[in-house]
C-alpha cells in the first residue's frame, strides 16, 4: 500500500522517546505511516512519521546509549527547529515506579505527569544547592503540560471513572507483537525496600521470598491502572528502594522516576508518559520494559485521540470553525459508557436509519423499543460514540422524566458557539434564576435553525406513558425540534412511540451473543459448564452481564450461581447500596429495571397488574384467555371464583378484558405475542422477577388461584384431542406441581380447612399427568397427586379419607417401583401420622418402623432422611407412652441431625422441641426447659421472631414454667404466643388451630391460680369455643 507524503509543517505533534523500545512501541500505534517528507537534512535526529486519529505525528527516539537531560533537550531542540509547526510534544517510554500506601503502583501501569502540589507535573530531584547532609535544596520550577493535553488526560481519568474502555482497545493493538505481550513479562514482584538483590543474578529466583510484600491480586480488568501526579526526573538511575523512598519523601511524594523530561519541560511543552518496568530497587531488570512501554504508547493514543483536532492545525483552526458554524463538542455526560459486546444486527439497523450522505433526506427518527434490560441504551451509546464525527452535534438527553429531559437539554446551551442563542441561556447553570423552559425552547430553537441540518438528538429511556397518572410522564413530541433536518435516536419500553419513526424491537440475543456478553463482563472465555445458565438467562443482556460481574467479583461457581438465581432468587439480586447496579445500563440492577413499568400498570389497571403476577405462577411459555376462562358446563367453586375476581377483576370473565389487559402489558414490552400467534410469551428473567416482587400473602393467594384456573381448565377426556392439547397445557401443569410441591409445608400451616377447590384442581393436574402419560406406562404423576390429594385431605381433616388416598398411592407406587423405594417411606411415614391421629397405633407403629428401615436401607443410617424417620417414629413412642423408647430415638436423631445438618437446622430443631414435649410428659421440667429454649432461639434466628413454630415454643415454654409455678413468666410467654398466633391468623380462622386454643387455656389457668376470676372466665369461654370449633362442629366428611 502507498504510504502518503505530507509536507514538514502538516505535524503538529512531536513525540520523543528515550529507548529503541519505546519508538518500537509508538509506531506500533500509529493508525497510518508516511513517507518521509522534505526537510532540513543537518538535523542528525531520525524520525518516523505517521497519524494518529486526526493528528499528524512525528517521532524521534535518543542515540542510543545517550539519556539523560541533556540529550533529550538536544534532541527536542532539533525536532523544533526543523518541525516549527508542532503546537506539543508527548514524551513517552518507561520509568522506574514509587509503591506507597497512597499509589498501588504495579508493573506494567501508567503514571502521567499532572501537576499536583508545589510541582507543575515533573520535578528534576538531582539539580539545587547542595546544604547540610548533602540534602538538596531546589531552585527555580518546570513548566506544567499544554493545556489540550491536560484537558485531555482530564477527559480520560472521567472516562476510566466511569469505566469507559478507551485505552485497552489500544494496548491490544500488541497482542500480535510477541515480543510486547503481558505474558512475555514474568512475575511482578516487589520486596521491602532495605531488601537488595541476591549478588548480581539477573534474575530474583534466589532471592529470599520472605522479604517479598504481599499485595492483592488485581481483577483481570484492572491489570493497567493508571495514575497521575508528579514524575521525578534526574541524570541518574536509581536502583535503591531506600534511596527512592528518601528522595520521593523529601519531593513529598513522587509517582515514578525517570531521566529525560526535567530536560524538556521548559522548552518543549509536553506531557510525560511513563510506564512502569521496575520499581527503582536492586532489582532492576529489563524484563518488563517492552509490555511498559506498550501500555505507555496505548495510553499516549488514548490522550492525544482526546485533543480535538483543531488543537493541532493551528493555521487552519479559524477556517474549521467558520465553515462549520453549528459544530458542538461531543462529551460523555450521561452517556453510560462501559463494556459492551457487539450486536452487529441491531446497530445495522440504526446505521441505515439514521446515517446518510445527504442532509436534505429530511429528519430522520429511530426508535429502539423493547423490554428494560435487553441494551437498548448501550446500543444507542455504542451507535454516538463511533458515529460522533459524522454529526456535526451529538446531544445526550436523559429522558427518564420530563424534569430530566428539560436539564439535559438546557446543559447543553453552553456548548453551543457564542452568538448562536441568547447569550442568557449560554450561561444556564451559573445563573440559577434563568427560566429552564426559556432555555428549553432556545435550544430547540437552534436545532430548527435552517443549515443546521447534520445534528443527533439522542433520547434515552423515554419510559413514562403521558396516559397515566404520573407526573414525571410526558409527552416525547414536544421536545422534539419540528424542523425537517437532524436525526433522533429514542429508546423507549413503550412500544406506542415505534409509530414516530422507524421502530425496532430490541429483542434477547441467541446464544453466540449470550456468550459474548458474558465473556466482556466475566473477563474469561467461556466453557461448556456455563451453558445450564446461559439457557436460565434466555439472552437477556442486562442479567447476563449482571451473572457475570456478581460472578467475577464474588469467585464463584457457574452451578453456584444457577442454584442461588433458581433458590435464592431476591437476595442475589437486591441491590445492596448500588453494588448490584451496572453503570453500563444507568445504575439499574436485574431486582429493579422494571418497577417503573409495572407501578405505571397498577395505576392505570391494578388488574392487569395482577394478572402479570398470577402469570409468575404459571409457565412463562405460553397464556391465552382459554388457560384462566371458566369452562363451560363446569362449575367452579364459589370461593375460586370470588378469589379469581379479588385479584384479577373481569379478566378472567370476559375475553374483551383479557385483551385490554395483555395489551397494556405489551405497550410495557413487558409480554410479547409468540411466534405462532396463539397466546402470549414473559421472558424467563421477568417471570423469576415477577414471582420474587410478591410478599408472602400474595404468593399464597396466587398460588392457590394458578392451581386452581390450571386444575380446572385441562381436559378432563381422554382420546386423540386430548393428546392435541398435551403440549400446550402441559407446562402449565408442571409448574403447579412444582408450586406444590415447593409449598407443602406452608400450605399445610395455612391453608383453608376445607379447601375443596384446590383439593380438585390437584387432583385433576394429576389425573392429566397420567392421561399425558399413559403411552409410556409412567404411573408416577398419578401417585403423587393421589399423595398430594390424600396430604390435603390429612390437613383438613378428612382423616379418613386420606388414610384411603395415602393407602392408594402406596398400594400403586409398590406395583410401579417395587415395595424398598424411599418415596414410599415418605408415604409410609405419612400414613402412619392418619393411624396416629385416628388412635390406630398399632398400623401407626408398623409404618412407621417401616419408614425407618426403608430409609435406613437406601441411605444408611446418618442420612438425613433416616434421621427424620427415626425422629418420627421416636414422636410416636412418646405419643404411645413408650417413653424409654422414645428418648433413645430421640436424643440419637437429635446427635445425628446435628452432624448432617447442624445444630440450628430446623430439622434438628424438630428433635430438640420433640425431646421437650417427652420431658415433659415425663415431668423433667428442667431439661425441657432447656429443649423449649435452644429450640426458640434457633427459631428466631432461623424463621424470624413472629413466626409460627417461633410462637409454638413460646407457648410450649409457658406451659413448663405453669407446670413449675413461675406464673409471671409463663404468662409473658403465653400472651406472647397469644398476639403471635393473632397476628398470623385473624379473627376468622384463629380457633381452627389447636396451638392457639391450648394456649389459652393456660392462660386460663394461670388466671384461675392468681385468683384473677373475670379473666379467668373471659378466657374460659374462648377455649370452650375453640374446642367447639375443632371437635364438636369438625369438617364434614362430604
Amino acid at each position: 500500500m502507498n504510504q502518503r507524503r505530507l509536507s514538514a509543517t502538516d505535524y503538529a505533534v512531536g513525540w520523543l522517546c528515550a529507548l529503541p523500545i519505546e519508538l518500537a512501541a509508538a509506531q506500533v500505534v500509529l493508525n497510518e505511516t508516511h513517507q518521509a517528507p522534505l526537510y532540513d537534512k543537518t538535523d542528525t535526529n531520525v524520525y518516523t512519521f505517521g497519524r494518529i486519529g486526526g493528528h499528524n505525528v512525528v517521532l524521534t527516539s535518543l542515540p542510543a546509549g545517550q539519556m539523560g537531560t541533556t540529550p533529550a533537550a538536544v534532541g527536542a531542540t532539533r525536532m523544533l527547529s526543523t518541525f516549527n509547526s508542532i503546537r506539543f510534544g508527548l514524551m513517552v517510554g518507561i520509568g522506574g515506579g514509587v509503591p506507597s500506601s497512597d499509589a498501588d503502583i504495579r508493573l506494567g501501569d501508567v503514571v502521567i505527569s499532572q501537576p499536583s502540589k508545589q510541582y507543575g507535573g515533573v520535578v528534576q530531584y538531582d539539580y539545587g544547592k547542595t546544604g547540610k547532609d548533602s540534602n538538596i535544596s531546589r531552585i527555580g520550577s518546570l513548566n506544567t503540560p499544554p493545556r489540550a493535553l491536560l484537558n485531555a488526560v482530564s477527559q480520560l481519568r472521567a472516562g476510566r471513572y466511569q469505566q469507559m474502555s478507551t485505552f485497552e482497545p489500544h494496548l491490544s493493538l500488541f497482542d500480535q507483537v510477541p515480543h510486547f505481550r503481558r505474558d512475555s513479562t514474568g512475575p511482578d514482584v516487589l520486596f521491602k525496600a532495605d531488601y537488595y538483590h541476591h549478588n548480581d543474578e539477573t534474575t530474583c529466583n534466589n532471592c529470599n521470598k520472605s522479604s517479598q510484600i504481599h499485595r492483592s491480586e488485581r481483577q483481570p480488568e484492572e491489570l493497567v491502572n493508571i495514575h497521575y501526579g508528579t514524575i521525578a526526573s534526574g541524570n541518574q538511575v536509581i536502583k535503591d528502594g531506600l534511596t527512592r523512598d528518601k528522595l520521593s519523601k523529601n519531593l513529598g511524594g513522587v509517582l515514578c522516576f525517570e531521566m529525560e523530561a526535567a530536560g524538556l519541560m521548559n522548552d518543549f511543552p509536553c506531557l510525560v508518559v511513563r510506564g512502569i518496568c521496575d520499581y527503582a530497587d536492586s532489582h532492576k531488570n529489563k524484563t518488563w520494559q517492552p509490555y511498559a512501554a506498550a501500555t505507555a504508547s496505548a495510553c499516549a493514543k488514548a490522550i492525544l485521540l482526546l485533543v480535538p483536532a483543531a488543537e493541532t492545525a493551528p493555521g487552519e483552526a479559524t477556517k474549521v470553525i467558520e465553515a462549520q458554524d453549528f459544530k458542538i463538542p461531543f462529551i460523555l455526560k450521561g452517556v453510560p459508557v462501559g463494556k459492551m459486546a457487539s450486536r452487529p444486527h441491531d446497530s445495522e439497523a440504526i446505521e441505515r436509519a439514521l446515517l446518510t450522505q445527504d442532509p436534505k433526506k429530511g429528519r430522520r427518527i429511530m426508535v429502539l423499543h423493547g423490554l428494560g434490560g435487553m441494551g437498548k441504551t448501550q446500543l444507542a451509546a455504542d451507535f454516538v460514540r463511533r458515529y460522533k464525527n459524522s454529526f456535526s452535534a451529538v446531544i445526550w438527553l436523559d429522558g427518564s422524566s420530563e424534569s430530566s429531559l428539560k436539564q439535559s437539554l438546557a446543559l447543553c446551551a453552553n456548548r453551543i458557539p457564542e452568538g448562536q442563542i441568547p447569550e442568557r441561556s449560554r450561561t444556564y447553570g451559573t445563573q440559577s434564576q434563568i427560566n429552564v423552559d426559556v432555555v428549553v425552547k432556545d435550544v430547540l430553537e437552534w436545532l430548527d435553525t435552517p443549515g443546521n441540518d447534520n445534528w443527533l438528538l439522542a433520547v434515552d429511556n423515554v419510559d413514562r406513558d403521558p396516559r397515566d397518572e404520573d407526573p414525571e410522564a410526558y409527552d416525547i413530541e414536544t421536545y422534539l425540534p419540528q424542523a425537517d433536518h437532524g436525526a433522533v435516536l429514542i429508546t423507549t419500553r413503550l412500544v406506542s412511540l415505534g409509530q414516530l419513526g422507524e421502530p425496532r424491537e430490541v429483542k434477547k440475543v441467541d446464544i453466540d451473543h449470550a456468550r459474548a456478553i458474558f465473556e466482556v463482563w466475566y473477563g474469561k472465555t467461556l466453557e461448556q459448564e456455563a451453558n445450564e445458565l446461559l439457557a436460565l438467562l434466555d439472552g437477556l443482556p442486562l442479567a447476563l452481564a449482571h451473572a457475570a460481574a456478581y460472578m467475577s467479583e464474588h469467585g464463584i461457581t457457574f452451578d453456584t450461581y444457577a442454584r442461588l438465581y433458581q433458590d435464592q432468587w431476591k437476595e442475589l439480586m437486591e441491590d445492596h447500596n448500588g453494588r448490584n447496579s451496572l453503570r453500563t445500563y444507568g445504575n439499574r440492577s436485574v431486582a429493579t429495571t422494571w418497577m417503573i413499568s409495572f407501578k405505571a400498570i397498577q395505576k392505570r389497571n391494578e388488574a392487569a397488574a395482577n394478572l402479570l403476577l398470577l402469570w409468575a405462577h404459571l409457565d412463562n411459555g405460553s397464556l391465552w384467555y382459554g388457560l384462566i376462562a371458566p369452562k363451560r358446563g363446569r362449575r367452579a367453586s364459589k370461593r375460586a371464583t370470588t378469589q379469581t375476581s379479588l385479584w384479577i377483576g373481569d379478566i378472567a370473565k370476559k375475553e374483551i378484558e383479557f385483551i385490554k389487559a395483555i395489551r397494556l402489558l405489551r405497550s410495557y414490552s413487558l409480554v410479547e405475542e409468540t411466534e405462532d400467534q396463539t397466546g402470549w410469551v414473559m421472558h424467563s428473567v421477568v417471570h423469576q422477577w415477577a414471582l420474587n416482587i410478591q410478599d408472602d400473602k400474595q404468593r399464597a393467594a396466587l398460588s392457590w388461584i394458578a392451581i386452581v384456573l390450571v386444575g380446572y381448565a385441562v381436559p378432563k377426556r381422554g382420546g386423540t384431542e386430548f393428546f392435541k392439547l398435551v403440549p400446550r397445557y402441559l407446562p402449565h401443569v408442571q409448574q403447579c406441581s412444582r408450586t406444590v410441591e415447593r409449598n407443602k409445608d406452608t400450605m399445610e400451616k395455612d391453608q383453608n380447612k376445607d379447601d375443596r377447590p384446590l383439593i380438585w384442581s390437584i387432583y385433576y393436574l394429576g389425573w392429566f399427568y397420567r392421561q399425558s402419560n399413559r403411552r409410556h406406562k409412567d404411573d408416577r404423576p398419578l401417585i403423587w397427586s393421589i399423595y398430594y390429594l390424600g396430604w390435603f385431605y390429612r390437613q383438613s381433616n378428612r382423616r379418613h379419607k386420606a388414610e384411603v388416598m395415602f393407602k392408594h398411592a402406596l398400594q400403586i407406587y409398590e406395583k410401579a417401583l417395587g415395595d424398598n423405594h424411599p418415596v414410599k417411606g415418605t408415604m409410609a411415614k405419612d400414613l402412619s401420622m392418619i393411624y396416629v391421629t385416628l388412635r390406630r397405633y398399632d398400623d401407626a407403629e408398623r409404618l412407621a418402623n417401616q419408614a425407618f428401615l426403608i430409609m435406613d436401607s437406601n441411605y444408611g443410617q446418618e442420612h438425613t432422611e433416616t434421621l427424620i424417620a427415626l425422629r418420627e417414629l421416636g414422636r410416636l413412642h412418646s405419643q404411645m407412652g413408650q417413653t424409654d423408647d422414645a428418648e433413645k430415638e430421640l436424643q440419637r436423631a437429635v446427635s445425628g441431625l446435628e452432624k448432617t445438618c447442624g445444630p440450628e437446622d430446623h430439622a434438628t430443631l424438630i428433635a430438640v422441641g420433640l425431646l421437650g414435649d417427652l420431658y415433659c410428659t415425663k415431668s423433667m421440667w428442667s431439661e425441657a426447659e432447656k429443649m423449649y429454649k435452644r429450640v426458640l432461639s434457633g427459631r428466631i434466628k432461623l424463621l424470624g421472631p413472629e413466626h409460627f413454630w417461633t410462637m409454638c415454643t413460646c407457648s410450649d415454654l409457658g406451659r413448663v414454667y405453669l407446670r413449675t409455678g413461675s406464673l409471671g413468666k409463663s404468662e409473658d410467654f403465653l400472651q406472647r404466643a397469644q398476639r403471635g398466633f393473632e397476628n398470623l391468623f385473624g379473627p376468622d380462622d384463629i380457633y381452627q388451630e389447636h396451638h392457639f386454643v391450648q394456649n389459652i387455656g393456660m392462660i386460663c389457668d394461670i388466671y384461675c391460680q392468681q385468683g384473677r376470676l373475670e379473666e379467668a372466665r373471659e378466657f374460659l369461654r374462648k377455649f370452650e369455643y375453640g374446642v367447639f370449633i375443632m371437635e364438636g362442629e369438625g369438617i364434614r366428611e362430604d
